[in-house]
């Protein structure tokens, strides 16, 4: 654990002395950025703008506060599949994407806010594999990181803020490869091969971080890795344990070296019965914590104890009744505030039938609850 860091979020989660927890949200629907445009937010913004999730510039005009320096460890696909056109309808397109993933998205969906209708993905058994495997050679020299990404951070590191290298979780990066179903059966139907796809991302990404300087700090491993509904994740806590738990092992294991002790995981849904597989390999901190999907923080908090860090649980409903409905809800947040180990934000993006004047109440209402 670093003592210099001076960035709140990483003080809030590793349990030392803070002023406060830091002012952080997560994102919005772009749909809602244009509502409150139209409702008198007094913020200019281009077109294409309006069609970010997650809008730097409407975080710096709501004043939010960073979470520190970013390292991406330059893990995607190469050489890229090349895009094509399939079909044109009247309301869709039919294409393939540079990802290999056959898909129709619909010609209005400008913001792509919504999920594309997916026909096939590009790795359907062992022989797909071996081909996609290729796109991610281990010994690809595209994959150098470069000088100036290092200089970057590690002059982040030195004016204390933490340093988070990103990810794609196993399970998130086979899906994206195989499909929900076809990886459903997977795991029955060939599992050496899933095996073999954990192993090889584990590698990928391990070898990534340790292609660093052994003195540059890496404070925290950020894991995207949906796999949950509100009905609970996708896999069991034992299929966790033997296809995925061993390449998160592999990762924290290579991030520890360079004295990472966080590990944040973005899963929606309700993933508490795998929480306790991943507190095991250091993956400590849980995002977005969906109340709607039946998240509980209290109850997680008191199984699993404060090695359990959390982050969200703002549930998004309150929002759009408003004045008392999001008092009630901060309220309900408190305890868990004063706990420690613990930053309030909406559990997931803002929806667009939250207003901007409730938005700007519950910004206000939470910034008073702490202490900014």
């Amino acid at each position: 654990m670093r003592k210099d860091i001076t960035g709140r979020y990483y003080r809030v989660f590793t349990y030392q002395d803070v002023d406060r927890v830091p002012d952080i949200e997560f994102g919005y629907w772009p749909q809602t950025l244009r509502r409150w445009l139209a409702e008198g937010m007094p913020l200019e913004m281009a077109p294409e703008e309006t069609q970010q999730m997650f809008s730097a510039k409407a975080n710096e005009f709501f004043g939010f506060e960073y979470e520190g320096h970013g390292l991406g460890p330059r893990l995607g696909m190469d050489p890229p599949f090349e895009e094509e056109v399939i079909q044109r309808k009247q309301e869709s397109v039919v294409m393939r994407t540079a990802d290999g993933i056959l898909a129709e998205r619909y010609l209005n969906d400008s913001d792509r806010s919504s999920i594309p209708h997916f026909l096939e993905f590009p790795v359907k058994g062992p022989e797909d594999w071996q081909g996609m495997k290729q796109r991610y050679r281990l010994d690809d020299p595209t994959r150098r990181i470069p000088a100036e990404d290092v200089a970057a951070a590690r002059a982040a590191a030195k004016a204390g803020k933490m340093i988070s290298a990103h990810c794609t979780g196993f399970y998130g990066q086979l899906r994206h490869w195989m499909g929900f179903e076809n990886l459903s059966l997977a795991f029955y139907d060939y599992p050496d091969m899933v095996h073999d796809m954990v192993e090889h991302w584990a590698e990928l990404c391990a070898r990534q971080i340790e292609r660093l300087p052994p003195d540059l700090p890496i404070d925290q491993v950020a894991w995207w890795e949906d796999m949950a509904s509100r009905n609970g994740p996708f896999v069991s806590p034992g299929m966790f344990r033997e296809f995925l738990q061993p390449g998160y092992h592999r990762v924290m294991t290579a991030a520890g070296k360079h004295g990472c002790v966080l590990g944040v995981v973005d899963c929606d849904g309700n993933p508490h019965d795998i929480v306790g597989n991943w507190l095991e390999e250091g993956v400590n901190i849980m995002f977005p914590v969906e109340v709607a999907a039946g998240c509980d923080p209290f109850a997680w908090r008191r199984e699993f104890g404060k090695e359990l860090r959390m982050r969200g649980a703002v549930a998004k409903a309150p929002l759009v009744r408003g004045g008392r409905a999001i008092d009630a809800e901060l309220e309900r947040l408190r305890p868990m505030l004063d706990q420690g180990g613990f930053i309030p934000h909406l559990d997931h993006l803002v929806p667009p039938d939250i207003s901007y004047d409730n938005y700007r109440y519950y910004l206000d209402k939470k910034r008073k609850m702490i202490g900014k």
